[in-house]
């Protein structure tokens, strides 16, 4: 029988072997944002949300094939822009200056990460709370899973008047 010698440390004992690290191969990412702190008079003005969300696509890199926004009475905004990679979709609540938002890509040419920093700032959010869900991650028995990764709350910049 054939041994195969196994790496030692310097001064003995056996290197413990570092595991091949794979890519992790998924249909899309899905970042789900808490936005807090969020400038009231925005949150309620439903052509400049838009505004923001068709930007946040555009800083994404996605293409950006339909638009639906929707403001309430008296106040709040729900919209989402269906993207050739997925969806984006914002729901708003000026009076407590949150805005509930989704950024969902599939492909590598986008990045919903930039979509996601580009409508914190616009909306001028104080803070930000993420949980990122890679998609589309085939198993063994042919169906799908995700995976969840939390990201912790962090202080947005303050912008400069």
């Amino acid at each position: 029988m054939h041994r195969t010698r196994q790496p030692t440390q310097p001064g003995g004992g056996i290197t413990p072997r570092k595991p091949e690290e794979k890519k992790l191969e998924t249909r899309g990412t899905h970042i789900v944002c808490e936005l807090s702190g969020c400038r009231q008079d925005l949150l309620t003005d439903v052509d400049h949300v838009r505004h923001i969300m068709e930007n946040a696509a555009r800083a994404s890199n996605a293409e950006i094939l339909k638009v639906v926004f929707h403001r309430f009475e008296p106040q709040g905004v729900s919209g989402v822009i269906v993207l050739a990679e997925s969806h984006l979709s914002i729901h708003t609540w000026p009076e407590a200056g949150y805005a509930a938002v989704d950024f969902y890509t599939c492909g590598d040419h986008t990045d919903p990460w930039l979509a996601c920093e580009y409508a914190g700032r616009k909306l001028g959010a104080s803070s930000m709370l993420t949980t990122e869900v890679k998609r589309g991650i085939a198993s063994t028995n042919g169906q799908y899973t995700h995976v969840v990764h939390e990201h912790a709350g962090r202080a947005m910049a303050k912008r400069s008047a």
